[in-house]
């Protein structure tokens, strides 16, 4: 469900834990569980979808840096070329199924998953209002609710979306699509997905049509503190670009830095700051006007370069207690918090140290990527397997 949800990070968590979270605890499955699970199927998901917000969002980073170095590429071609090198939201997506599958946790989660099974809880403290709060914002809340009012806006939004890109040439004749085609399909997409949700709610007595527009438009103000930090990480990178910070630490590296080092900084850099802020797109702000000229000029590896930043940017997120996405995905889990993120952490960290170890730095080294990324998966596998342990073990 998670990743079938993939037009965005955080509808994933909204539909996804109410939906599952009753399901999870007439199975006797811990709450951080489905909370890691959440989580590792949004924004990681998301990433790796090139016709949506986070994909349009970075193409256009890519295309502004692409345009004053004169490279004549366009950024979708590249964020496509890009998604191999995406290490880090590869392995978080692929570890998800592994460990279901196994039946193996390690870490924290071992011993949430034990203690579950035991009937003791780390979600009796929860605040009952914040599942109920959480809750009133999911249809799913809503006696007259009916599965009509999830999958015809869906359905709605991805008509809407392919139905205004086709005629333009896409998939086939990306060349010849005008540049703002994603983002316009997309946002009149999400505007006919709204305005359906809003009539359905009517129909079946959900909501009137006032409540139902002023609930769209509670939506909509809770992206001014994201746009805040969109607009302060676009005015930092800014002023790094035209300081020349790229230029000026090229100048000071010229012939002493190697270039196979560049997707790995920008891997960790990103981590750094997306885990300070809990926004990845910020964090895309600041790195791609340094990394994009940083590569170009020392000819390391374009797409390396563009996924490390991304994965890095992500992995940061992950680990983030600040995140959005963390903070909803506990929510919607009905698990604490502070347990999701004690809990989700071995398992970012654990994906972080592979896309180094078997990622960035062998393809720095001009490793095959077919080597690299099918290496990072056999030891997710091996440790899953040997080394974590099932709840009943």
């Amino acid at each position: 469900s998670g990743t079938l949800l993939f037009f965005t990070d955080s509808g994933t968590p909204l539909i996804v834990g109410p939906l599952f979270r009753p399901i999870m605890d007439g199975l006797r499955i811990s709450r951080v569980k489905l909370a890691w699970i959440i989580d590792s199927t949004a924004s990681p998901v998301a990433v790796l979808i090139p016709f949506i917000g986070w994909g349009l969002y970075s193409q256009g980073l890519i295309a502004q840096e692409y345009s004053d170095l004169g490279i004549t590429e366009d950024a979708f071609t590249s964020y496509i070329k890009a998604i191999p090198f995406q290490f880090y939201s590869l392995m978080a997506v692929i570890m998800v199924p592994m460990v279901v599958l196994l039946k193996s946790d390690f870490g924290p989660m071992k011993t949430a998953e034990i203690n579950r099974e035991k009937g003791i809880t780390l979600e009796d403290h929860i605040p009952k209002k914040e599942l109920t709060k959480l809750d009133n914002q999911s249809l799913l809340a809503s006696d007259n609710a009916k599965p009509i009012m999830v999958w015809l806006p869906l359905t709605i939004m991805m008509v809407v979306l392919f139905g205004m890109l086709i005629p333009q040439g896409f998939p086939y004749d990306m060349a010849n699509v005008p540049s703002n085609a994603f983002r316009s399909s997309l946002s009149t997409g999400y505007i006919f997905a709204a305005a359906s949700l809003i009539y359905l709610m009517y129909k079946y007595g959900v909501k009137t049509l006032a409540a139902g527009f002023s609930l769209y438009l509670k939506g909509m103000s809770n992206m001014v503190s994201i746009l805040i930090i969109l607009i302060l990480a676009w005015s930092l990178g800014a002023i790094g670009k035209d300081l020349g910070t790229a230029n000026y630490i090229v100048s000071l590296a010229d012939g002493a830095f190697p270039a196979y080092l560049i997707p790995v900084i920008a891997f960790l850099v990103g981590g750094v700051i997306s885990f300070s802020t809990g926004s990845s797109w910020g964090t895309y702000a600041i790195l791609f006007p340094l990394i994009i000229p940083m590569a170009f000029q020392f000819d390391a590896p374009m797409y390396v370069c563009i996924g490390a930043v991304l994965s890095g940017g992500l992995f940061g997120d992950h680990c983030s207690p600040i995140s959005d996405t963390t903070i909803m995905s506990s929510m919607a889990s009905g698990a604490d918090h502070i347990d999701h993120v004690r809990t989700q952490i071995p398992y970012a960290l654990f994906g972080g140290i592979l896309s180094i170890v078997f990622g960035y730095i062998p393809i720095g080294f001009g490793i095959a990527n077919w080597l690299s990324l099918p290496l990072g998966i056999l030891v997710i596998f091996l440790v899953i397997r040997f080394w974590g342990k099932k709840a009943s073990d």
